[in-house]
């Protein structure tokens, strides 16, 4: 009887072992994620800046291509 509860509290020793591991391991994971997350939207951004650009300077130019065949 002993024995089985000495197993058993091993058992449960061991699991929540790994559960404690597994959570941290999550934790460290999702910290990562939330770091490229927020790289990615910076560079999405960054992106959305120089289109907007890009979309002025084409919008000049059709301007004055207009402008000289009118």
């Amino acid at each position: 009887m002993d024995a089985e509860i000495g197993t058993v509290a091993a058992l449960a020793v061991l699991l929540i072992g790994l559960f404690a591991w597994l959570r941290q391991d999550i934790r460290k994971l999702d910290s990562k994620l939330d770091t490229k997350t927020d790289s990615l939207r910076d560079d999405l951004s960054a992106f959305r800046e120089r289109m907007a650009h890009l979309v002025g300077l084409l919008v000049g130019l059709r301007e004055a291509i207009a402008r000289r065949t009118a």
